[in-house]
């Protein structure tokens, strides 16, 4: 009996499914102090996540970008930022999804995990509202996070300096793999 619950419990791994990314994008907000707002987007986001069933609290993986392919309408300004994040020696920023908790909110959840960016790992939660419907599972996430807690020292000119803090608002559209099947 022992060893059949033991088959079971390793077994349920497997039953996870893999989502495929259909679609997607990671977009950024921060201010210059006293001057502007500072808009950046990222439409080539990248995922390796999987759903046990329908179960949205199963959600499981990962999501990254490429650091080099954020972009605003001020290029100057866009090759100013790449060079305080590093992007040579820290190319990419990625979300390892850990856990999911369902708050009070109808499709609103939040998403517990580990935020790599400019080298390093910390803990990161974000607000989603989540929905599964025809085999079609998409996120819609947002947070906010303090460069400085990554190494990360935004630039100033003069008595103008970039807001420490960033706004994240990120939407994934993934697909079932065997929905893709039956296509």
């Amino acid at each position: 009996m022992k060893k059949l619950l033991l088959v079971l419990l390793l077994g349920l791994p497997l039953l996870a499914e893999k989502l495929v990314l259909e679609k997607g994008f990671v977009a950024a907000h921060t201010e210059m102090l006293m001057d502007s707002t500072i808009d950046i987007l990222n439409t080539d986001v990248h995922a390796d996540i999987s759903i046990q069933g329908h179960d949205i609290l199963s959600i499981r993986g990962k999501l990254w970008v490429e650091m080099d392919l954020f972009s605003s309408d001020e290029p100057d300004r866009d090759d100013h930022m790449d060079k305080t994040d590093a992007i040579e020696k820290f190319p990419l920023a990625s979300y390892l999804i850990s856990s999911i908790t369902k708050t009070q909110k109808e499709d609103i959840y939040v998403l517990h995990g580990t935020l790599m960016y400019h080298g390093q790992e910390q803990a990161f939660m974000a607000d989603a509202e989540i929905k599964d419907t025809n085999n079609i599972l998409t996120i819609k996430a947002r947070s906010n996070f303090l460069v400085s807690d990554y190494g990360v020292e935004m630039p100033c000119m003069v008595f103008m300096c970039v807001r420490d803090r960033v706004d994240i608002f990120a939407q994934a559209v993934l697909v079932r793999k065997t929905s893709l099947a039956q296509n």
